[in-house]
């Protein structure tokens, strides 16, 4: 079975890790324009005043 499953995975290991990195790489730059967009390039989190 551990056999099988390094053979598979010395075929498989190159599409995996390089999926992973461009994955890595597309939710990093998807987290930024997110925060851009919701804070419009601004902290207006941190320069509004209390609510209360």
């Amino acid at each position: 079975m551990a056999g099988a499953f390094n053979v598979w995975w010395a075929k498989m290991s190159p599409y995996y890790a390089k999926a992973n990195v461009e994955m890595f790489v597309g939710l990093g730059i998807m987290s930024f324009f997110y925060y851009k967009l919701s804070y419009g390039g601004k902290k207006k989190a941190v320069q509004s005043k209390p609510a209360h």
